[in-house]
């Protein structure tokens, strides 16, 4: 074991120049650490806890998605009943207080028919699956009417989806670039935890999350052009008195207009956007282009319509509305309003990460100053510096200075290697991560002890250096494998069951235990090897 050849010494060296070169950005200041390669511009991230920044548990409003769902299928059942032959209903209509959609028939002697098409508009919650859950669940009241509820599996699928997409959405909001090592995870049924290290603008952010930013395309009814229908369409409460199918919505610079409720133009079929120039006018504007199968869409809507008016919604807010004077086959165009080119921007930020699936509620905000963090960095650093004075002292006083300085190099190079893969993997230094790596530079000399202690029997028998070397290094190998390995599965494990600050220590730990194998295993056996070639001592100071 204390035979190196060349290649094996290449490989160790180059190894440890890598590391070396991956932590050295680490100590150097942000403006040397630009002159080098981009690979070795890494630098280890500081979490929440040691540079400060924004804490907050969001809310996310799912009675409001529950509710839209139930108008969904409402849409749907009209549709379907529009569809039918000869199959003709009172009323439908949303009952919020059961939570279903109430269906009553104009002819009871439709009541077979009608219930076999409700039945057939419920669709499997997961088609992938292999569990038979559907997304509504029909009841047959009496011959007239029928009662359609969302069922429990549905439900939480919407619930699940929801809180994905909000998550997805914040996380393409506030770090569009994907640079910035926040946290975001779900927290209960309802409820997304955000963690955003470095954050100054916490109003920003506040902003950025209570924007929507839902952007749809509907079709102005002629309605909007009839005094008395837009009077009651106006008045609080009177959403009602607007004909079925269709909704208002107020315009930006005063007024409103009726418009199709339904609408298969939305915000999810922008494939780009972006702010500019108006071509004419020179004022801001925020350009977009749709998808393949919107941009379709788009110029059938408009060839169907020429003549007609379409309304830009924002939020439930008309931008701007339109006359189609021709086809827009292009799949790309532009949305005008009395926009400025910062709000244009934020606009076109907001419509590329896609609107928000429901309303996120703040219902704990923190913020942690930089200062703190800096005291537990500097709390880490004594830590640490204590850590590696005493147990460098230690071994010197059990060891001798011979072989405590082999052992202490390693640590020393240990703590690097740790560093250097943070670096290359972008990790996120956490507060426990340095608790982590404190504890590694105590199981770090542990495979030393355990050789030093091996080579001091062997030496006791009476074995020549070179022989007892050899076996203390040969012997101790298995219980150094098995003792590092186990502590690497319950990292391991820490590492998917815990979440957060757990997982931070659970990675610091689990890199610290393959660099300490490495160095003491590789990296001081071949520092004793090359000591032994070259002193060829009589006797070992141990």
């Amino acid at each position: 074991m204390l035979f190196f050849s060349k290649w094996k010494i290449t490989l160790i060296l180059g190894a440890l120049m890598l590391g070396f070169f991956f932590a050295l950005p680490n100590a150097l200041p942000s403006e040397t650490r630009a002159k080098m390669p981009g690979m070795f511009q890494r630098t280890i991230n500081l979490g929440l806890d040691l540079q400060g920044g924004a804490h907050m548990l969001l809310e996310v409003d799912l009675t409001s998605v529950l509710a839209q769902a139930l108008e969904n299928e409402r849409d749907t059942i009209r549709d379907g009943f529009r569809d039918a032959d000869r199959l003709r209903t009172e009323t439908i209509r949303v009952d919020n207080e059961s939570g279903a959609v109430v269906v009553r028939l104009r002819d009871a002697a439709d009541s077979d028919k009608a219930l076999k098409l409700l039945q057939g508009m419920s669709k499997a919650v997961d088609p992938q699956s292999l569990s038979n859950d559907k997304t509504t669940k029909v009841e047959k009241l009496s011959e007239k009417d029928f009662r359609v509820t969302i069922t429990e599996a549905n439900i939480a699928d919407i619930q699940k989806r929801t809180i994905a997409q909000s998550m997805n959405v914040l996380r393409r909001r506030i770090d569009p670039q994907g640079t910035t090592e926040m946290t975001i995870a779900p927290e209960g049924d309802d409820r997304i935890l955000l963690q955003i290290p470095g954050a100054k603008n916490v109003d920003d952010i506040k902003s950025v999350i209570n924007k929507t930013a839902n952007l749809a395309f509907h079709m102005v009814r002629k309605e909007s052009s009839n005094e008395k229908a837009m009077e009651l369409a106006r008045r609080p409460g009177s959403l009602s008195k607007v004909p079925p199918g269709t909704a208002y919505f107020p315009e930006e610079g005063g007024g409103g207009l009726i418009v199709e409720r339904r609408t298969k133009i939305t915000g999810e079929c922008l494939k780009t956007s972006s702010e500019g120039l108006h071509p004419e006018g020179n004022y801001p504007i925020v350009n977009f282009t749709f998808n393949i199968r919107c941009a379709r869409l788009f110029g059938e809507l408009t060839q169907k319509n020429i003549g007609q008016r379409f309304a830009v919604v924002l939020d439930d807010v008309i931008i701007t509305a339109p006359r189609i004077n021709g086809a827009i086959t292009g799949g790309s165009g532009f949305i005008e309003g009395s926009f400025t080119l910062e709000s244009a921007r934020e606009l076109s930020l907001l419509l590329n990460a896609g609107a928000l699936p429901a309303k996120l509620i703040i219902v704990e905000e923190r913020t942690v100053g930089p200062g703190l963090g800096q005291d537990s960095i500097n709390a880490g650093k004594i830590a640490s510096m204590i850590g590696l004075a005493g147990v460098g002292l230690f071994m010197w006083l059990s060891y001798g200075l011979r072989f405590g300085s082999i052992a202490n190099v390693a640590l020393a190079t240990n703590i690097i290697l740790i560093a250097g893969a943070l670096s290359l993997m972008g990790a996120t230094l956490t507060l426990p991560g340095i608790a982590g790596i404190i504890l590694t530079i105590g199981m770090a000399v542990d495979a030393n002890v355990l050789i030093f202690e091996r080579i001091r029997e062997e030496a006791h028998l009476g074995r020549p250096p070179v022989n007892a070397i050899e076996t203390g290094y040969r012997r101790s190998l298995a219980p150094i494998l098995d003792a590092n390995i186990t502590t690497l599965i319950a990292a391991v494990t820490l590492y998917f069951v815990g979440s957060g600050p757990v997982r931070g220590f659970a990675v610091t730990l689990a890199i610290g235990i393959i660099m300490s194998v490495f160095t003491a295993v590789v990296v001081a056996r071949l520092i004793t090897a090359t000591w032994l070639r070259r002193k060829r001592p009589k006797s070992l100071p141990i």
